[in-house]
């Protein structure tokens, strides 16, 4: 299955990312290649979380969802601020609209 090219804000590109390795690379010149692939690790890793926050907000809908848990109306009551990990340790902070369900009180963040 292929996926759809999204809009996103600017990422690091690829000669970017080459870019500081290199500079790190020069800041450590005794550096192993355990050294060199653990940095690149970490590098991708910051990259990736990136990647993810910046799609969780464009994945955002103007429209409130229905009510997960009885199927009533979402309203928009708020923002807030989460802030999650990757797989790989690397947090991800995420700023979006907090819904509350107007029949049972259940809130969603960030919105399905």
């Amino acid at each position: 299955m292929s996926r759809t090219p999204c809009p996103l804000d600017p990422i690091p590109a690829p000669d970017a990312l080459k870019a500081r390795m290199t500079d790190w690379r020069t800041a450590h010149p005794r550096a192993t290649f355990a050294d060199l692939e653990i940095e690149a690790t970490r590098q991708l890793a910051a990259m990736r979380a990136e990647l993810i926050a910046v799609a969780l907000v464009a994945a955002v809908p103007d429209t409130t969802p229905a009510c997960p848990t009885c199927g009533g109306t979402m309203q928009r009551v708020g923002t807030r601020t989460r802030t999650l990990s990757t797989s790989q340790a690397e947090p991800v902070t995420v700023t979006g609209h907090r819904d509350r369900c107007s029949a049972c009180g259940a809130e969603l963040f960030p919105p399905r």
